[in-house]
């Protein structure tokens, strides 16, 4: 759930070359265009919104290209 627009998700499985694919699921706030802004190897990745205000769930999926 996004809080501010943005959320850090905890995931040991994203690389350098994961494929993150975001949905919105419930929309919240003043929802906004999604995307990917950080990632770190092996930890995280963040959940950026082009509103600030974004509140809503958001469901991704990890793709590892082969």
């Amino acid at each position: 759930t996004l809080a501010g627009g943005t959320v850090v998700v905890s995931n040991t499985s994203v690389t350098a070359n994961t494929r993150i694919f975001l949905m919105c699921q419930t929309p919240g706030g003043t929802p906004g265009f999604l995307r990917v802004s950080t990632r770190t190897a092996a930890t995280s990745f963040t959940i950026l919104s082009s509103s600030g205000t974004d509140t809503s769930v958001v469901g991704w999926l990890l793709v590892e290209p082969g």
